[in-house]
């Protein structure tokens, strides 16, 4: 009960950021509103604020869960990271299916063309695009396989999960430079682009410290 009540009140804030966000500011309409179709207009900033909110107390969640049941975070986090990347290829091949997530066009006679039914099309018309959902989806798998091998040889709790935010913010920072679903940059970067560069920075320095002060995974070791 207590883990339940952990994830509604780290889902619930969010998602009232969210609407606030979007209520607020009613001046940023993705590609789908701009062609004129009948769904609500979609923000894809307030989407990605959202996201991010999620993620923020999903995160407090999973730690204030942990605690209270006496689980060891930092394994905990190791234990999820494939399974989150593997997840998020899925979900790639559910873009894929949905035609969003595309990326912008080749400029030649070779990509993806979409239907017209989805926003790829109503965005570029029967232009080839990119596959960026397709590679970043392929990329996941390889990052996936990447975790497991790396948590078969000795390493420090935590480890493995900051090798997936550095791997897959690595990935995303430049599956971005082929992502055509929305243009939002700040110094010549998109959101994405900025938060993968503050992730893996951050990745990156708590595996330095858990290299040196971290506990070692006893599973792993002994």
């Amino acid at each position: 009960l207590f883990g339940m009540a952990a994830y509604y009140l780290s889902v619930i804030p969010a998602v009232l950021c969210g609407i606030l966000v979007i209520a607020a500011s009613p001046g940023k309409k993705t590609f789908l509103a701009d062609v004129g179709g009948d769904t609500l207009p979609l923000y894809l900033s307030h989407t990605y604020f959202l996201i991010l909110c999620g993620l923020l107390f999903g995160a407090v969640a999973g730690i204030v869960y942990t605690k209270y049941h006496h689980i060891d975070t930092w394994a905990f986090a190791d234990l999820l990271a494939p399974a989150i990347i593997l997840g998020q290829s899925i979900g790639r091949m559910a873009n894929l299916m949905n035609g969003d997530a595309f990326g912008h066009p080749t400029g030649g006679d070779f990509g993806i063309v979409y239907p017209d039914t989805t926003l790829a099309y109503h965005t570029y018309g029967s232009q080839p695009l990119w596959p960026a959902e397709i590679w970043e989806g392929q990329i996941d798998v390889l990052v996936f396989v990447a975790l497991l091998l790396y948590s078969c040889f000795p390493h420090k709790k935590g480890q493995v999960f900051c090798l997936y935010v550095m791997l897959y913010a690595v990935e995303r920072f430049f599956l971005e430079f082929l992502r055509g679903d929305y243009v939002n940059l700040t110094l010549g970067l998109k959101s994405a682009q900025m938060t993968s560069v503050i992730a893996f920075v951050i990745a990156l320095v708590i595996f330095i410290v858990l290299q040196f002060k971290g506990n070692v995974d006893e599973k792993i070791s002994g």
